[in-house]
């Protein structure tokens, strides 16, 4: 199984109308794509965030595995967490590894990782944002309904660009629309500070949404979740911390806050092997894991295969369930990437059962996006 090569992809497709969470409008999608081929010609694919300087790390800390055995996983990846710090540069190589394994042996991710407790999850549609040149009285309703009509029994919007004021007679209007069969929660992506996001989420619980996620603004001098500590005693659960990195943050975050749903990012936490590690700190303090995951397809792949592993919150085996984020903005990379689609019906994905990560990835558009 000694790895033969290691090449990284820069992913950017437009997208066909701009939008965005509350603090960004996106003109286009980006992903990074990291392919391991072993002497025998088998591939294993990662997939991380296009943050600055991570292809590069990928494509310097990558002359590392040339030469080595896949099956030495994890002593491969605590090398590489000396040769560099860049935890999504990590996360890309420890997903493109497991499903190079798997391959290896001709069994899904989660056989390696003990079996499936699931085969399918329930996916809950998550919403681009704001439209660029469009108002949200018009675009979440429209967004929620057409996510209904396609078999989504729960939805998240993005909030927090304008006032709650305005944004929760809207949300009003959508709970409306929907009625109590729809689970709708929310995403301010980092966008109030302490007393604001205590107003919103009392708005919030009076509609029955189910949670408010990320509402306090992120320290701008790292990603840090300050404030979270007093978002106690609310009516709602308050999800976050999909943008930590590391085991210990995790641990730290969970000690100090009384969130109730802790989202890490199979692409950003270290891979799928961290974030069932992250999942388990979770449910020993009676936490909910929900993953977030809003890229391309490798990603959403590669959270279905952590997913159905994910122990079970509680004894209720369903509502209490863990859930798998569908991004619902416009994406080539999940779209296109992977040459068979995701198979979806009645609210539920099915978490893909062949090799590896279980889908075949289609390199005449990885050229494509790449050119």
């Amino acid at each position: 199984m000694a790895i033969q090569r290691v090449e990284v992809f820069r992913l950017r497709q437009p997208v066909t109308a701009a939008a965005g969470p509350s603090g960004a409008t996106y003109h286009e999608r980006r992903s990074i794509l990291v392919r391991l081929r072993d002497d025998d010609g088998l591939d294993g694919w990662g997939e991380t965030y296009a943050r600055a300087g991570v292809a590069a790390t990928i494509e310097e800390i990558g002359e590392l595995l040339v030469g080595r055995d896949a099956s030495d996983a994890r002593p491969l990846i605590d090398e590489l967490r000396i040769a560099t710090a860049d935890q999504l540069a990590l996360s890309a190589i420890a997903i493109a590894l497991d499903d190079l394994r798997a391959r290896r042996l001709g069994v899904s991710v989660s056989a390696l990782y003990g079996g499936r407790r699931r085969d399918s999850v329930r996916g809950y549609a998550s919403s681009g944002g704001y439209v660029e040149g469009v108002d949200p009285e018009r675009s979440w309703p429209d967004e929620v309904s057409a996510a209904v009509r396609d078999g989504f029994t729960a939805c998240k919007i993005r909030i927090g660009r304008f006032a709650p004021t305005r944004e929760l007679p809207i949300l009003a209007n959508v709970r409306r629309l929907v009625g109590d069969e729809v689970d709708l929660m929310v995403d301010a992506n980092g966008a109030y500070a302490v007393p604001r996001a205590r107003e919103v989420a009392r708005g919030l619980a009076e509609l029955r949404f189910r949670w408010l996620e990320e509402p306090l603004i992120r320290h701008r001098g790292g990603l840090t979740y300050p404030g979270y500590e007093h978002l106690g005693g609310l009516d709602i659960a308050i999800a976050a911390a999909e943008g930590l990195e590391t085991r210990g943050a995790f641990d730290a975050f969970l000690n100090r806050t009384p969130v109730d749903i802790v989202q890490p990012d199979v692409a950003i936490c270290g891979g799928i092997g961290e974030l069932l590690f992250v999942a388990d700190l979770a449910a020993l303090r009676g936490r909910q894991c929900v993953p977030h995951a809003w890229g391309g397809a490798v990603l959403l792949a590669a959270t279905l295969q952590a997913i159905s592993l994910i122990p079970e919150p509680s004894e209720l085996v369903g509502p209490d369930s863990p859930l798998l984020e569908v991004d619902r903005f416009d994406n080539p990379m999940r779209t296109r990437l992977a040459s068979e689609p995701f198979a979806f019906a009645a609210g539920r994905m099915s978490i893909p059962d062949g090799p590896g990560l279980g889908i075949t990835v289609d390199e005449d558009f990885v050229r494509h996006a790449a050119g």
